[in-house]
């Protein structure tokens, strides 16, 4: 088959998974890549949605809004107006198709040596559990070619005098992996694993053609840092290197490193990322090792330890002020403390998105900065606002963690197709954690995938002890599906949901309960609100239901994730539910970025949810 097309201005190289504008590169993601490439591959025919669905995404239960909604992103990225298009049409009722003619050619490729050139996206850090449940969390199996352009940057061995010193070698990579998401386009996925070789089925996995990986000595005020980039399909060394430098040179070195693994990788730079790569965060060692330790506490699940995360990174900010990933950082942590510390929710959402904000006006090309801002913005019920910020993001290098933000906005708006495209995409870069877990499970079961949200949730428990909300939600997703035996065999801390679980014979004396416990509850606890809300619906008080989950939601706004349950649906066609839909924003942001599959818009600017 042919390995490059020619389009209008426009010039699709599959072997390198590129798309050019005379010459100069068009940054797409992988799935609009795919999309792209089987219209160019299929014209002058139209193909429909549903063909789309099964040869694109693999599947086929993506739904024709979802499909439009890839196109809509895909002709952004290509500056097509849909109004007018140059490239893409959309024919009514029949589907899609390329509307320039197509030129193919075959390109021979120029070496029989194994190809450096490695691509797209960006991530934080991959947990421990990655092997075990790796296979679990896409809807269908990982494509068998690598990306072209992707690289998986390991933990670094620490070779310190002092054991202790282990956050320094963490500290490297993290460092390393922050100045290869620079570069538009490579695919850096940071592996938080043992150091060492990875197994060849993680490494399948993750679907990348190289490694980098080395190891790091701090003695006597000199840093010793070995690199090794390793090809992952033959495990041939393309290059290595050693630095050596003082203590306080550190940050150059992993600015060198950067530069020269993009330079073995034959990538070209240009100006900016050169110059964004060679600037320097940070230049105090203390700000350095606070950001370091708060972004390994960050990975606790516990009220503690966010709160701790923040008061190092705070005292890191104190320290240095124009350090913008500690701003970010500082966003992040404080969207999480609107969960952990509900009680003072508000405070976390307004310094959080400060902190967003703050990162955005020091670096206005950071991902990571407008994926921040996005997440705080959805903080405060502001969709349409944290929707654009993601799309910022994305536009640049945004990190994989950020994904299961952008996922947990497209929960929140009832889009569970697009929410479990984001969670299956951030995966290979994310911890194994048990937030991201749920994520999955909400989107599986939202789309109807019970086996896999039932897999996904016995791989949770084996993981995670204790596991935090994890149960508790699961046993509400039981409940809605009517599978009332399997709920009561869980084991439950919250008391209340175990009264209710007592109970599912005796509706009378449930509600009694449920009222009591709501005329109860105080400020601080939007959990124990859901909780309520979700028991009422069950036992048929639909209109009691509305009033306890918009307590809730308007005390957290994180709890939208819990409006689409099964239970809720007659909540969901009353008139002050839609109301609200609309007081709150989310109707306006289903008219300006799509319906979801569970809502539908109607004559005179009335909807339907189910």
């Amino acid at each position: 088959m042919p390995s490059v097309y020619r389009f209008a201005d426009l010039t699709l190289d599959v072997a390198r998974r590129s798309v050019t504008r005379q010459r100069t590169p068009i940054e797409l993601k992988a799935l609009d890549f795919d999309l792209l490439r089987f219209l160019v591959e299929s014209a002058p025919d139209v193909v429909n949605a549903d063909v789309l669905a099964e040869k694109v995404w693999g599947r086929h239960f993506v739904s024709p809004e979802n499909v439009a909604q890839r196109v809509m992103l895909l002709r952004q990225s290509l500056s097509d107006d849909a109004n007018r298009p140059r490239y893409i049409e959309t024919v009514r009722n029949k589907g899609y198709r390329l509307i320039p003619i197509v030129e193919r050619s075959a390109v021979e490729e120029s070496s029989s040596k194994p190809r450096r050139h490695l691509a797209a996206a960006a991530a934080l850090l991959l947990a421990i559990g990655v092997i075990g449940v790796a296979s679990l969390w896409r809807a269908e199996p990982a494509p068998a070619p690598p990306l072209a352009r992707s690289v998986a940057v390991l933990r670094f061995e620490n070779l310190s005098p002092d054991p202790n010193d282990t956050s320094f070698a963490v500290g490297m990579q993290d460092e390393i992996v922050t100045q290869l998401t620079k570069v538009r386009g490579l695919h850096v996925i940071p592996v938080r694993v043992a150091a060492g070789a990875l197994p060849p089925n993680v490494l399948h996995e993750l679907n990348v053609t190289a490694t980098l990986g080395g190891s790091v000595s701090y003695s006597e005020g000199r840093v010793r840092v070995t690199t090794h980039l390793i090809e992952a399909a033959t495990g041939v060394s393309l290059w290595s290197n050693r630095y050596e430098r003082e203590l306080n040179d550190i940050f150059a070195i992993q600015s060198e490193i950067a530069l020269d693994v993009a330079r073995e990788l034959r990538l070209e730079l240009s100006d900016s990322e050169r110059r964004r790569i060679e600037h320097i965060t940070t230049v105090d060692p203390r700000a350095h090792d606070l950001y370091v330790t708060a972004r390994i506490r960050q990975q606790g699940t516990t009220a503690e330890e966010t709160l701790r995360a923040i008061a190092e990174i705070e005292e890191a900010l104190a320290i240095d002020a124009a350090f913008t990933d500690a701003w970010v950082l500082n966003a992040n942590l404080r969207a999480a403390a609107t969960f952990y510390d509900p009680e003072h929710a508000a405070e976390h959402r307004a310094r959080g998105e400060q902190a967003a904000g703050r990162a955005v006006e020091l670096d206005p090309e950071s991902g990571g900065a407008y994926a921040a801002l996005g997440a705080a913005r959805s903080m405060r019920r502001d969709w349409k606002g944290s929707e654009a910020a993601f799309r910022h993001a994305r536009s640049f290098n945004m990190p994989a963690e950020c994904l299961c933000a952008y996922a947990l906005l497209k929960l929140y708006a009832g889009d569970f197709a697009l929410a479990r495209e984001l969670v299956e995409e951030s995966h290979a870069a994310l911890p194994q954690g048990p937030n991201h877990l749920r994520f999955a499970i909400f989107a599986n079961a939202g789309l109807g995938d019970w086996a896999r949200a039932t897999k996904l949730y016995e791989s949770g428990v084996d993981l995670f002890k204790p596991w935090r909300q994890g149960p508790n939600n699961w046993m509400h997703w039981l409940v809605g599906h009517r599978e009332l035996a399997a709920a009561r065999a869980l084991l439950l801390d919250d008391p209340f949901n175990a009264a209710m679980l007592a109970s599912l014979d005796d509706r009378d004396n449930a509600l009694t309960q449920i009222r009591q416990a709501y005329a109860a509850a105080g400020f601080g606890n939007p959990n124990h609100l859901r909780d309520i809300g979700l028991w009422a619906a069950h036992f048929g008080d639909a209109p009691f239901a509305f009033s306890a989950m918009r307590a809730s939601i308007d005390e957290q706004p994180g709890e939208m994730l819990y409006v689409w349950l099964p239970q809720l649906a007659p909540m969901r066609r009353l008139p002050e539910f839609k109301a609200y839909m609309r007081e709150i924003g989310m109707v306006a942001y289903w008219q300006e970025y799509g319906w979801p599959n569970i809502c539908r818009p109607l004559e005179a600017g009335d909807f339907e949810c189910d």
